[in-house]
């Protein structure tokens, strides 16, 4: 008799007596693991994550699962782990890499079990069914989420491996749990907004209408009942308000991966001296109180409440995200102008320099008792994505302008594109002049097309 160990949960090819030969036979596996979900949960609360544990033809009678953690990721032993039977509604499937979107079918029936040194021991009745254990988990991230200029280029990759966090699984079974199967699967988590801002309107009175536009980032609906705004310095509210929009505002419903704005009055505020400021507040900070309304079968869900009692039990159901905002002071009295110029209309190629041009106007006198011959030297500095673009030359250096008012001059800058498709430009900064007393055209950042290199071919002549 032939005695052979089964490793990692696969079977090796069999070996016949007939022939004394091993038959051609490929491997397979006796157990699969996977994510029950496959969308974002919620970052910084307790979520409902699902993992799928699948029998191939094999029995699970015994198995231990050893769970491990990846960074940045705890389990909430306070909450428990259940166990519930899964069906997927196919037929055959052998593999859970890929598991559907839908909303996969569970049974009413669900079994709470204990995770003891990292360790959960399956109850017979798995032993040949597919069941989905339901582990609470909290991703943590330490850093405040930051909204963005409304049109900006968001790096969506960057935010997306933020969110990512892993799981060690390792399954013992078989007879004595002499086999074991090891995975380590990836899930996603996210922030319920995503927050870009952008300035509605410009009183006369200098009231300023700031737009919070709120995009959902979660498979589910959220609902926000309540938020204000902390404002930096530099920054008031106008009149008497609190920083809070009118209460008949809200609830106000946003359907997955929607939008919805929220509008706050705010004035400018003379900002406080460093040496009389007792705490700086560099940022606004927009804060969102709000409930979601999902399915852990789908993603993000409401997390398990805490045994609360009294007010602070009405104060649990609610949900607190905060976003960091960087207000910049609009350009009331300009003392400088700087626009770019249009390209060429032959367009952007990958690989062929073209100039950029910047034409910079002094829109007032510098000085009144400076005479308006004068010439000052004007620091200038380009900012660009070095994946995107090469410079050839100099990136920083002064220009002569006059202190004329309407004086005004051309800065060229010989660039070299080196990626196709639309892509930001370089940017011109007067570092000496602050942000304010500058009006740029376009205001906002904007796109331009980079073609791909023309496509050339070389062949050989004969003598």
């Amino acid at each position: 008799m032939l005695n052979y160990t089964i490793i990692d949960g696969i079977c090796p090819p069999f070996f016949t007596h007939s022939t004394g030969y091993y038959a051609s036979m490929e491997t397979r596996s006796l157990v699969d693991l996977a994510a029950a979900v496959s969308s974002a949960l919620l970052m910084n609360e307790s979520q409902w994550v699902g993992i799928i544990v699948k029998p191939i033809n094999y029995s699970l009678k015994g198995a231990v699962l050893h769970i491990d953690t990846g960074p940045g990721l705890k389990i909430e032993e306070m909450h428990g782990i259940e166990i519930e039977k899964h069906e997927d509604g196919t037929q055959n499937r052998t593999n859970l890499d890929n598991p559907p979107d839908t909303l996969s079918l569970v049974s009413a029936e669900v079994k709470h079990l204990t995770l003891k040194d990292g360790k959960i021991k399956l109850p017979d009745w798995t032993s040949n069914v597919t069941s989905v254990l339901w582990i609470p988990l909290r991703a943590i991230s330490d850093g405040l989420a930051r909204g963005t200029p409304a049109g900006a280029v968001i790096p969506q990759r960057q935010s997306v491996v933020d969110g990512l966090r892993t799981i060690a699984l390792k399954l013992d079974f078989g007879v004595s749990h002499n086999q074991t199967f090891e995975k380590t699967i990836a899930v996603h988590f996210t922030d319920p907004f995503h927050v870009s801002t952008r300035v509605a309107d410009k009183c006369n009175d200098g009231t300023l209408i700031l737009q919070v536009i709120l995009q959902s980032q979660v498979k589910a609906s959220l609902t926000i009942y309540d938020a204000w705004l902390d404002l930096q310095d530099g920054f008031a509210h106008a009149g008497k308000g609190d920083g809070r929009p009118s209460s008949s505002f809200f609830p106000l419903i946003v359907s997955p991966k929607s939008r919805a704005g929220v509008l706050f009055t705010i004035c400018l505020a003379d900002a406080p001296a460093k040496d009389e400021a007792k705490e700086s507040h560099e940022d606004s900070i927009v804060n969102i109180r709000y409930t979601i309304s999902g399915s852990r079968s789908l993603g993000a869900h409401n997390p398990e409440p805490e045994e609360l009692t009294g007010p602070d039990n009405d104060e649990a159901k609610y949900l607190t995200f905060r976003s960091a905002l960087a207000l910049q002071r609009p350009v009331l009295d300009p003392c400088f102008a700087v626009g770019f110029l249009p390209l060429s209309s032959s367009g952007l190629q990958v690989g062929q320099l073209v100039t950029m041009k910047w034409r910079v106007e002094r829109l007032k006198d510098s000085d009144k008792n400076v005479a308006s011959d004068k010439v000052d030297e004007v620091l200038y500095e380009v900012n660009v994505n070095q994946e995107n673009w090469m410079i050839a030359g100099r990136k920083r250096g002064y220009v002569s302008l006059s202190a004329k008012q309407g004086s005004r001059i051309v800065i060229s800058i010989l660039c070299l594109p080196l990626v196709a498709g639309y892509v930001r430009p370089p940017q011109l900064g007067l570092p000496n002049v602050d942000e304010t007393n500058i009006s740029c055209n376009p205001p906002g950042p904007h796109l331009v097309c980079v073609l791909p290199p023309a496509l050339s071919s070389s062949y050989c002549i004969p003598a």
